[in-house]
């Protein structure tokens, strides 16, 4: 069996990447890296068959490889496949979702020094479809979705910010924020989503003044900026550093719940 990996255009790709896409079935992180140029693809083939291909990251995170699928006829050899593309792209560290399991595989058979970056949040109502759907084909009852109903805080508005306020936050902020919360006049929380990543997904971010912290506002404008990306048919989505306990507090109360984990490692030799 004479297995290779090539580096390729990442059009020659693309029926397998909808594939893995389609498979995964969350809000891929890096989902806009090929398409933007910020990943190298690579076909992966047994015996001149293009079974399956890879991402190497060559502006963020270079040398890493960041996807790796497989068609589910060939994944009896993913693992000698998934070596091979290491070697071939002498990359350094792979980098995984932990609720895209088949990614997560090779790299626990492959790397090092295991660390978990991020913690990965999807809409509540979406989880618990796949419970839904799980409960289903085991014959049991699902459990209802639990999503807030946080009321709005005394003397609040929740409001899309003006053109003065946009110039005004492009000078602070690397990512826009499209929605203020307003508590008696002052602006307490900032929140806006990016959906440039695998649609339908909306990537929800927020901030909430250090002044007002500790109040629930965060929650609240998790909860807003939600209602704002469903109603326009996106799924919202969320991540946030392991380490941040508010801001995943934040996100639970608002209607997120925890799916996985941003997880990298060192490619062993």
């Amino acid at each position: 069996m004479k297995i290779e990996a090539r580096r390729v255009p990442a059009e020659e790709i693309s029926a397998m990447r909808e594939a893995y896409r389609a498979e995964a079935g969350c809000q891929i992180i890096y989902d806009s890296f090929l398409p933007r140029g910020h990943a190298d693809a690579y076909a992966v083939s047994i015996d001149d068959r293009a079974v399956g291909y890879g991402a190497l990251a060559n502006r963020y995170y270079p040398r890493q490889v960041i996807e790796f699928y497989v068609v589910p006829e060939a994944r009896i050899d993913a693992l000698e496949m998934f070596r091979r593309l290491l070697a071939v792209t002498r990359a350094t560290h792979v980098r995984a979702q932990t609720n895209i399991p088949f990614m997560t595989r090779m790299l626990f058979d492959t790397t090092k020094n295991i660390a978990a970056e991020k913690v990965l949040f999807t809409d509540n109502s979406a989880h618990a479809a796949t419970v839904a759907a799980w409960a289903e084909s085991a014959r049991r009852a699902p459990a209802q979705p639990h999503l807030p109903q946080i009321p709005a805080p005394e003397g609040s508005v929740f409001r899309h910010i003006t053109e003065a306020e946009a110039e005004q936050f492009s000078k602070v902020q690397e990512v826009l924020t499209n929605w203020v919360l307003q508590i008696n006049g002052e602006i307490v929380a900032t929140a806006g989503y990016l959906s440039h990543y695998n649609p339908p997904y909306a990537d929800i971010f927020m901030a909430v003044a250090d002044t007002a912290r500790r109040r629930g506002y965060g929650g609240y404008i998790v909860q807003e900026i939600s209602c704002v990306a469903r109603n326009e048919g996106k799924i919202p989505a969320a991540r946030c550093d392991t380490t941040a306990e508010g801001s995943r507090r934040a996100l639970e109360r608002g209607g997120l719940v925890a799916c996985g984990h941003l997880v990298f490692g060192e490619v062993a030799t």
